[in-house]
């Protein structure tokens, strides 16, 4: 096993820990200590977790404790986000105008019809987005102007 692979394991096994720990409550809540833990994560910080919650999900049998850890993270991170940012962190948003790079191996139209979640927003005007975790769980960084959030 090479060290990636066994701290992406670490990372499961923390992941679905803290999970099995929030299930267990009534209102599921981030301890305090949890919460400044999880506060200033790096870009490549939030991709990591994201990205292994995300597999954990897309590939799991019993996802419920997962995704609510997903929206209590990203809550935590939309926290941080300037108010008046036009997308923040846990936003449901969709891709428009040109695709970037980082994008062209996946179907344009899948893309165009996939919701995607803001995971992170840059303060170089991108923003990470996720998408679906039932259909993917890819992220990509792209451009903050091309994403539109979704109103509801």
């Amino acid at each position: 096993m090479t060290d990636e692979e066994t701290a992406e394991n670490v990372i499961d096994r923390l992941l679905l820990a803290l999970a099995a720990q929030l299930d267990t409550s009534r209102d599921p809540a981030l301890a305090a200590g949890a919460v400044e833990a999880l506060a200033d994560l790096s870009r490549a910080e939030a991709d990591l977790i994201f990205g292994q919650a995300g597999v954990l999900v897309h590939y799991g049998a019993d996802t419920e404790p997962l995704e609510t850890l997903i929206h209590l993270i990203s809550a935590v991170r939309r926290g941080e986000a300037s108010g008046n940012a036009a997308v923040r962190p846990g936003d449901e948003v969709r891709l428009v105008g040109e695709l970037p790079e980082s994008l062209a191996g996946y179907d344009e139209t899948w893309l165009r019809e996939t919701v995607f979640v803001v995971r992170y927003a840059g303060r170089d005007a991108t923003v990470d987005v996720q998408s679906d975790l039932t259909e993917d769980y890819v992220i990509a960084t792209v451009p903050a102007a091309g994403v539109e959030p979704l109103r509801r």
